[in-house]
């Protein structure tokens, strides 16, 4: 048996925001810990549900927040990823005045995306490489030109971390078509 936690009390107990706190490591701590409220559940019922959510609606977009951030190569905590997990980065809370005007703008994360297909790409007459670089020159154009003054906090992770995130789809079709094996030495060349 597993056991949720109560936000709430985690964050009191600990100082700082549920989010922050390294649950990998604290887990037995905190399910021994009599002052954080929790509840017991069946992992693997709540797993289920998950996973039959996201065969009905594709919803929701799971992260494991602890593996992001000990690969996580930038100082500073990253929360969360956009709904579709490309972008990760840091984010940090924005601090308001009373006329609630920024007293100190965090920062957010931009979905600067973009999206290949595979299929296409082998099958051109292009260099599969230069296909890749036109890309990125594409979204790095995107980033720089767009307006986000209406969003200062997604402005400033634009400027700051110049996220892009250059998806490919088709890879199974380009395989099937080839009678390649997925899991072949091919495959990875």
């Amino acid at each position: 048996m597993h056991v949720v936690f109560g936000p709430y009390f985690v964050e009191t107990y600990y100082g700082k925001p549920f989010a922050e706190v390294d649950i990998t490591a604290e887990y037995d701590k905190m399910v021994a810990n009599p002052e954080i409220r929790k509840t017991p559940i069946n992992a693997r019922e709540l797993e289920q549900e998950l996973s039959k959510l996201q065969q009905e609606s594709g919803y929701p977009y799971i992260v494991n927040v602890d593996t992001v951030n000990q690969a996580n190569p930038v100082d500073g905590v990253i929360s969360m990823s956009n709904l579709c997990s490309e972008i990760l980065q840091v984010q940090t809370p924005s601090v308001l005045n009373d006329d609630q005007t920024y007293k100190v703008v965090g920062t957010d994360v931009a979905c600067n995306l973009g999206s290949t297909n595979v299929l296409n790409m082998m099958t051109s007459s292009d260099e599969f490489g230069t296909s890749v670089e036109s890309m990125v020159r594409a979204l790095t154009f995107i980033f720089e030109t767009s307006n986000l003054d209406t969003v200062p906090t997604v402005r400033k992770g634009n400027d700051e971390m110049h996220a892009i995130g250059l998806g490919a789809m088709g890879l199974h079709s380009f395989l099937a078509q080839n009678q390649i094996h997925y899991d072949s030495k091919e495959a990875v060349e």
